[in-house]
């Protein structure tokens, strides 16, 4: 059964890469309830730390999203942005916003230039062409309402619960997050060794919580729990599919930041398979996750994975069966967690 309490409180957090401190308080509330004492490091990753000897697991999913920053305010108050993360400019307009100032925020919708004013040979929509409008006039009723150049900006929430299936913002990586909060509920401890559950920051910057985080708990092992790319939609060949909805968790063999180990990837596998638990082996050649830092640190890796259709948009769409078998796996993985 899923929380849908704390699916949508974490999926509704405004919480753009770099500025992940609304959904960092829900996640260490949470720890703290479930009887942990959270670390916030300098930079806001978080972690409870199960166990004290080694070998040591590193479980992580990150806080950010994808978001878009205040970078210029023009005389009639529009505010020019640009991305935090990897943004696509098409679904963007139209899109309700809401711009994070430091008095609260202020609601907007994203503009854009029409394409016939267009620069360049293609005319394609770029973040450049694109703009938030507040509703003012001037530079100045815009600044009094506390806007100004650095000012992150997030997509409105939008959490909806249909049954099977969940549709939000943010589901990369919020579905990971309440993955790895669930599977500590169960209260799952580790066998042997210690199991660290962290939740990182501006991994959609480039990874950067991760590797601080590596270098700061130096864990052996090291699996980046995400909501990743589902693209079993119109137009795309199966064989290009990265993941399936529904089709279960996605246990990662390879992408452009890392391979796993195959020992660890192996015994992953064998866990879903020996407790009857759907899952789908991912290879994503273009894209990556924390376990490429935690890699170069000398963690041997994979991802464990909720497959999520429109990632990095303002609406992406989840499973519910996929996050609880992902879940489910999360808490044997905790339990079991060496090869």
């Amino acid at each position: 059964m899923i929380d849908t309490g704390l699916l949508s409180s974490l999926a509704n957090a405004l919480a753009p890469s770099g500025f992940e401190k609304n959904v960092r308080e829900i996640i260490a509330e949470r720890l703290t309830e479930l009887g942990y004492e959270p670390v916030t490091d300098n930079i806001g990753n978080v972690y409870v730390v199960l166990g004290e000897e080694r070998p040591s697991l590193l479980l992580a999913a990150h806080m950010d999203e994808v978001g878009l920053l205040t970078s210029f305010i023009t005389d009639n108050g529009f505010l020019r942005v640009t991305p935090l993360g990897g943004v696509t400019p098409e679904g963007l307009p139209g899109q309700v916003v809401e711009v994070l100032t430091a008095r609260g925020t202020v609601e907007g919708v994203i503009g854009s230039t029409p394409p016939h004013l267009r620069t360049g040979p293609s005319k394609e929509l770029s973040i450049d062409d694109l703009y938030v409008d507040i509703g003012v006039s001037t530079r100045k009723e815009a600044e009094e309402r506390g806007v100004e150049v650095g000012t992150p900006i997030s997509f409105q929430g939008n959490f909806r619960d249909l049954g099977d299936i969940i549709i939000s913002k943010a589901l990369d990586d919020r579905v990971g997050c309440y993955a790895l909060l669930k599977a500590l509920e169960e209260g799952a401890k580790p066998r042997r060794g210690s199991v660290i559950v962290a939740f990182t920051v501006q991994e959609e910057l480039g990874l950067r919580g991760a590797s601080v985080l590596a270098k700061e708990l130096e864990p052996n092992y090291a699996v980046a729990v995400e909501g990743t790319l589902a693209n079993d939609v119109p137009g795309v060949p199966p064989e290009k599919y990265v993941t399936r909805l529904g089709a279960g968790p996605a246990i990662r063999i390879m992408d452009r930041s890392m391979v796993a180990g195959v020992e660890f990837f192996r015994h992953i596998r064998t866990l879903a398979e020996q407790n009857s638990l759907p899952y789908q082996i991912q290879i994503s050649p273009y894209s990556g996750t924390d376990a490429g830092s935690f890699l170069v640190h000398g963690a041997t890796v994979s991802a464990v994975s909720v497959p999520v259709r429109y990632i990095h948009s303002p609406a992406s769409l989840a499973s519910k069966r996929d996050i609880e078998n992902t879940t489910k796996l999360l808490q044997l993985l905790i339990e079991d967690p060496f090869p």
